[in-house]
């Protein structure tokens, strides 16, 4: 018994060290896309990862755009969409609006606290303003360019500061005065180490424990020059999946077990992030964290 129990421990350590082994030293190896690769249609699914998955899944196929916004499912009646389109100077992939909805309908009535980042011309201020419909709803936008400040509008709860969105101090004064936010758009630079500096900055002070952190246009990550460092933002929530289930790397399945038996208590050594994550949604282009103070760990149990 004793010796079956030490063989699957040692073959889960085994697992664990070269899975994490592969991670480290694969992960040095990345780089950024070849900024040629836009001239060959083949060269971005060359580079795909391998997972696992069947060939067949993963062979070549024609995908054609729709010819109008219309096309897409469900658009037309999208109330999200019918405001956007009577906002000028603003620009939307057509697949956002139906995320929008799955993400924020459950919370258009409520007051909220909203930081965007990234005004350009202040299409998106005038989006959410009109889309939230609490009265106590205050939108904040920042922006590193000055012209920006023009689309500040304190009497329609619309604030404006001017600032980078890199910049740890300007994002901490933005959260006194205004946060913390119940919701965090990233819509400014696109670039990678821009939008992981500002998840770096405002997470854990600048979102509400209830909070969500959405960041939109990930495709950029594929783009020059917005690809600006070897590991991309989704590279990050990759990261952040695998340290939501942080507790389960040291402590294999007898460990659980055994709590469950004795109906003791286990103590976990984890990173802080781990017990900070309640969900994270992938969408295409979209990632959606959902922040949740998670006072204890799960525990395994028995019917």
């Amino acid at each position: 018994m004793i010796g079956s129990l030490l063989k699957q421990l040692w073959k889960a350590l085994g697992l664990f060290i070269r899975y994490h082994l592969s991670r480290l030293f694969g992960r040095q190896k990345q780089q950024p896309p070849d900024p040629g690769a836009d001239r060959d249609p083949n060269s971005i699914a060359a580079t795909l990862p391998t997972v696992g998955l069947d060939p067949a899944y993963k062979k070549i196929i024609a995908w054609q755009t729709n010819q109008n916004d219309l096309s897409a499912p469900g658009i037309a009646s999208n109330p999200i969409y019918q405001l956007w389109r009577e906002i000028p100077q603003g620009y939307k992939w057509s697949h956002y609006f139906e995320t929008y909805r799955a993400i924020f309908d459950s919370r258009r009535n409520t007051p909220m606290r909203i930081l965007e980042i990234g005004v350009f011309r202040g299409a998106s201020l005038r989006l959410w303003k009109n889309y939230f419909q609490h009265a106590n709803t205050c939108l904040v936008g920042i922006d590193i360019d000055p012209t920006c400040a023009l689309y500040d509008a304190p009497s329609s709860g619309i604030h404006v500061r001017i600032g980078s969105q890199t910049d740890g101090e300007f994002l901490a004064r933005v959260v006194d005065e205004f946060g913390p936010f119940d919701l965090i758009i990233d819509d400014g630079s696109h670039h990678s180490k821009h939008i992981i500096t500002s998840f770096n900055c405002l997470y854990a002070d600048g979102l509400k424990d209830d909070g969500i952190y959405f960041v939109e246009d990930l495709h950029a990550n594929y783009w020059h020059p917005w690809r600006d460092s070897a590991n991309s933002f989704l590279d990050f929530c990759k990261d952040l999946v695998e340290l939501m289930h942080a507790h389960y790397w040291k402590n294999s399945l007898p460990v659980w077990t055994k709590q469950c038996e004795l109906g003791s208590s286990l103590t976990l050594e984890v990173p802080e992030i781990t017990t900070m994550i309640r969900e994270i949604r992938f969408f295409d282009s979209i990632v959606a964290i959902y922040k949740m103070r998670r006072p204890y760990a799960p525990r395994f149990i028995v019917a």
